[in-house]
């Protein structure tokens, strides 16, 4: 098994509704062909380096998978048949790969994204909470000093200029 990367270049006027089809497409090619998919990232709408069909934007996708060459011929000749997708790039990264090394990857990868969506959704709700406390403690009110405006107050009047 060798390792791949993919980076397709959709159409920019493309609807998520539209697009979603064509990316199920592609990942479900890498699943009937005996591939693994390791990572699917949608980098968004990009301003491309030269038109492209006349295009001066393009929606991309990068996918990094495992399988042999007949998957890449296989993945490669849906992309040119399908009018969605612009431009595609595909290169090896690696010759050799341990099946069960890249299943471990993808496993860790999974954990890890669950744990960056845990980690975000803790953040936000503790900056819910702490928004919430925000509007409950009342502020002092303007003519009062606290213990540090006293303290700058006295250091201005001691001869700093």
């Amino acid at each position: 098994m060798r390792r791949y990367e993919t980076t397709v270049i959709a159409h920019p006027s493309l609807s998520q509704e539209e697009r979603q089809p064509f990316f199920d497409k592609l990942t479900k090619l890498l699943s009937d062909g005996k591939g693994l998919l390791i990572k699917f990232n949608e980098w968004g709408q990009k301003r491309l380096a030269y038109e492209i069909r006349k295009q001066a934007r393009g929606y991309y996708v990068f996918l990094e998978f495992g399988g042999d060459g007949t998957l890449v011929k296989e993945l490669e000749r849906n992309i040119r048949l399908d009018d969605r997708a612009l431009k595609y790039m595909t290169i090896c990264t690696a010759q050799e790969v341990d099946e069960e090394k890249v299943k471990a990857e993808i496993e860790a990868s999974k954990q890890q994204e669950e744990a960056q969506s845990d980690l975000i959704q803790e953040e936000s709700l503790s900056e819910s909470n702490s928004e919430t406390l925000a509007e409950e403690t009342p502020e002092p009110a303007s003519g009062q000093d606290d213990a540090t405006g006293s303290n700058e107050k006295e250091g201005d009047t001691n001869g700093s200029v």
